[in-house]
């Protein structure tokens, strides 16, 4: 067990600890999952025993992961923290070892955002899922989102709160802040990549960089359309599975149409993906000012939802 000081459990944190449930939800992810890498990627950030004391980076993380799977703000992480049984066995701490306080919280966030170690953490998950069996390769489902910035948008003729949002245009209506651009395994539902943009940012620019490479099919909307990137995938030998849409001077045709219906089906499960981001993980609105701490945001958030389908695809909930 880590943590802060002795990171040893004494007979009453043991009775405790018995306590809880063998199903419970964070039993059956610390189960599952070896932190080990996660600690060997995350201890450069800080030596918890030189300068003043704190604790292990992988105790921090993992309480940024409670924060998301709860929807806590700093000062309730570490109120419930304080509280839970459950938590304090999932961060390893004892009834002797000190709680992070959310200034402290606040601070690895910043540290962890400005190392930019998310997409690796993000990607040493994905090889864990990996080895378990649980990609499942036959296609990819690509799409983007728009998030509105925080805070609320500026009056013309003001500064920008936030420099790297941006406005764009959803049918009549303006919209402020960032795009979100991620790909779902079809079959499973885990997300595999995710890339956070300005607004104005055109997804079908983040085209090849959503696609994995080891696919059997690709699924995208309309806007990805293009017909030498059409050709480029069915001449690698896989299957393109993005909408057609009709042109100025070619409209679609009937079987066309009948293949759109097919691949709108099909891309129904990104679209859930997107849903459970937004009401779950409170994507609808970005939680803080500036790309850097934003990114950082989305890669934990898309961590805590591989986690929990984890568990999903595993029976264990």
């Amino acid at each position: 067990m880590l943590g802060k000081q002795s990171g040893q459990m004494g007979f009453g944190d043991l009775e405790a600890m018995g306590r809880l449930p063998e199903g419970h939800f964070l039993k059956n992810i610390d189960g599952h999952i070896d932190w080990r890498p996660f600690e060997k990627i995350l201890e450069p950030l800080y030596h918890p025993k030189l300068g003043r004391p704190s604790h292990p980076p992988l105790v921090m993380f993992k309480a940024l992961l409670l924060q998301q799977w709860y929807g806590l703000s700093d000062p309730g992480l570490e109120e419930a923290i304080c509280d839970r049984l459950s938590f304090q066995r999932f961060l390893g701490l004892s009834f002797a070892d000190p709680v992070p306080d959310e200034t402290r919280i606040c601070r690895f966030r910043t540290m962890l955002a400005q190392a930019g170690l998310g997409e690796r953490l993000f990607a040493l998950l994905e090889e864990q899922l990996d080895a378990k069996g649980m990609i499942v390769r036959r296609g990819s489902l690509i799409d983007a989102t728009l998030i509105k910035a925080q805070p609320h948008p500026p009056r013309r003729g003001e500064p920008s709160p936030d420099p790297e949002a941006d406005w764009t245009r959803r049918g009549k209506d303006g919209h402020f802040g960032y795009k979100v651009h991620l790909t779902v395994d079809q079959g499973s539902g885990l997300i595999r990549r995710l890339a956070l943009t300005s607004a104005g940012t055109s997804e079908s620019n983040l085209f090849e960089e959503m696609v994995i490479g080891d696919e059997a099919a690709v699924f995208a909307d309309g806007a990805y359309a293009k017909d030498a990137r059409k050709k480029a995938m069915r001449g690698r030998g896989v299957f393109c599975g993005i909408i057609n849409r009709p042109w100025r001077y070619r409209p679609i045709t009937e079987q066309q149409k009948r293949r759109n219906k097919f691949y709108a089906r099909v891309r129904r499960a990104v679209a859930r993906v997107i849903g459970t981001l937004k009401c779950r993980y409170g994507l609808a609105r970005c939680r803080y000012i500036g790309g850097g701490r934003n990114r950082c945001h989305h890669w934990l958030v898309g961590i805590c939802y591989n986690l929990r389908k984890m568990l999903v695809l595993q029976g264990s909930t």
